[in-house]
């Protein structure tokens, strides 16, 4: 059980390196995360979206973009088709929202000719420490109405 989000990137760093396919990645908060994850080893990063604003947050922030695919795409809802594909293709393994709105983001998972519909359920994962208790609580939605 983890009981830290230490804890936890320790433990995800032990596994094997993953691939995420980040949708609209020109957000500072989304290209920190997918910085730090890469810096600890767990993944590798495909960043679609507007490639100068990306760019831009990440020389501000000091992030070396050398290491991960950038994808231009300025059009939110094609920039969430993009990157959806790479998982749908086995490019990548994961798929992370950037500056979207979630209608937009969802509507890709769900997309028939490049969405992740497998028939199985759709889950989403929030990790949250709450002050007063001792672990970390790990919250799931699934949905099966909506994944076939």
């Amino acid at each position: 059980m983890s009981n830290s989000f230490t804890d936890l990137r320790q433990k995800a760093g032990e596994g094997k390196k993953k691939v995420i396919s980040v949708t609209c990645a020109q957000d500072e908060a989304v290209l920190e995360a997918v910085n730090e994850a890469h810096q600890m080893g767990i993944v590798d990063g495909i960043l679609v979206g507007d490639e100068a604003k990306i760019r831009e947050i990440a020389s501000r922030i000091g992030m070396d973009l050398s290491d991960y695919r950038v994808v231009n795409e300025t059009d939110n809802v094609q920039a969430t088709l993009t990157a959806v594909k790479f998982v749908h293709d086995g490019e990548a393994d994961m798929y992370m929202k950037g500056l979207v709105p979630t209608k937009d983001f969802l509507k890709s998972v769900l997309n028939k000719e490049v969405g992740l519909r497998t028939g199985k359920t759709l889950s989403h994962v929030s990790v949250m420490k709450v002050p007063s208790i001792e672990r970390l609580l790990f919250l799931q939605w699934m949905s099966q109405r909506h994944a076939v």
